[in-house]
C-alpha cells in the first residue's frame, strides 16, 4: 500500500448517511483513504490522524473511491470540486476533500485578483498618464515658445539686413549721413550767422527799420 492518500478528507463525511469514524478512536476528522489494491470490490485502508492508527473500512471499497476521483477530476474548473458526492453500486459516500492547488486552482486565484486589483490598477495608470500627459504638454509648449521667439528674432534680423542692403544700393556703400553740428556763437542776437538791427542808414523815409547783416565773429551766415 501506498503510502500517499488518495481521499484526504476535510470535517465529517458521510456514507449512506451516518458518519464516518475511525474504528479505534471513533474520531470523524482528518481521515485519510488508501486503495491498497486493484479490485473494485476490495476494501480501501482508512487511517486516523488523531490517533495515528487505521484499517479497513467495512463500507469503503476501491470503488467508491475511483468515483469520488473521477467525479473531482470532471470538476477540475469547478469552484467547489472539492464538495464531493459519490455512489457506487448503491452505496453514497459524500463530503468535502482538503483542497489542493494545481494550474486551475492558480488560474481561478488568479483571475479573482485580478477582478478586485484591476479597479485600483486602472485607476493608477489613468493618474500616471494624466501626470505624463500634463509634463509632455508643458515641454512642447516651452519649445514652441522657444522656437517661435528665435524665428522672431530671426525675422528681425533678417528685415534689418535686407533694409541695410538696401541703403548701401542706395548710398554707395556710404552709410548713414551724420549732420555735423557747429558751435554756438557767441555774439548776442546771432541766429545762423545773421544779426537782425535797427537803423535808419539807406532808410528812404528816415524812419528805423530792421535789417540783418553778416555776424563778423562766426561767420556762418554762407553755410
Amino acid at each position: 500500500m501506498k503510502t500517499t492518500p488518495d481521499l484526504k478528507l476535510q470535517g465529517v463525511a458521510y456514507i449512506d448517511g451516518l458518519a464516518v469514524a475511525c474504528g479505534w478512536c471513533e474520531n470523524t476528522f482528518s481521515l485519510e483513504v488508501h486503495k491498497q489494491s486493484v479490485f473494485e470490490t476490495g476494501l480501501a485502508w482508512m487511517s486516523c490522524l488523531s490517533c495515528g492508527r487505521g484499517g479497513e473500512h467495512h463500507k469503503i471499497t476501491i470503488g467508491l473511491v475511483d468515483a469520488v476521483l473521477t467525479g473531482w477530476a470532471q470538476r477540475q474548473k469547478s469552484a467547489n470540486r472539492d464538495t464531493f458526492t459519490a455512489e457506487w453500486r448503491g452505496t453514497v459516500l459524500a463530503g468535502q476533500l482538503v483542497p489542493t492547488l494545481d494550474i486551475y486552482q492558480a488560474i481561478g486565484a488568479y483571475q479573482a485578483a485580478h477582478k478586485a486589483v484591476a479597479p485600483e490598477v486602472k485607476r493608477w495608470w489613468r493618474g500616471k498618464k494624466r501626470h505624463a500627459k500634463r509634463t509632455v504638454k508643458g515641454k512642447v509648449k516651452g519649445t514652441l515658445r522657444k522656437v517661435r521667439g528665435h524665428a522672431e528674432d530671426g525675422v528681425d534680423t533678417a528685415k534689418a539686413a535686407a533694409l541695410t542692403a538696401a541703403w548701401n544700393l542706395q548710398t554707395g556703400g556710404a552709410g548713414p549721413t551724420t549732420r555735423r553740428r557747429g558751435k554756438r556763437c557767441t555774439v548776442k542776437g546771432c541766429r545762423g550767422g545773421w544779426l537782425t538791427i535797427r537803423t535808419r542808414m539807406h532808410s528812404a523815409t528816415g524812419r528805423t527799420q530792421q535789417r540783418k547783416i553778416r555776424c563778423a565773429v562766426c561767420a556762418r551766415a554762407g553755410q
